[in-house]
């Protein structure tokens, strides 16, 4: 974990960084959009904690499809 300021006073188990270059299109809205939909599933973010390496994780992604309500 990581001691960052959260607003819950939690440390901070997971942090995802997206690069964008300056002459990016829209698209990168839609990718953080999606991130945001994946990691506010508890049940993804505990498969994501539980990966054993990189490929695992990026399997997770390649894989997800949204929940439906």
């Amino acid at each position: 974990p990581i001691p960052f300021d959260s607003p819950d006073g939690r440390p901070v188990e997971q942090v995802f960084v997206l690069l964008v270059p300056e002459q990016a299109t829209e698209e990168h809205l839609q990718l953080l959009s999606e991130l945001a939909q994946m990691f506010s599933e508890k049940s993804f973010r505990d498969r994501v904690a539980q990966a054993s390496d990189a490929s695992g994780i990026h399997q997770l992604f390649v894989g997800w499809t949204p929940q439906l309500r």
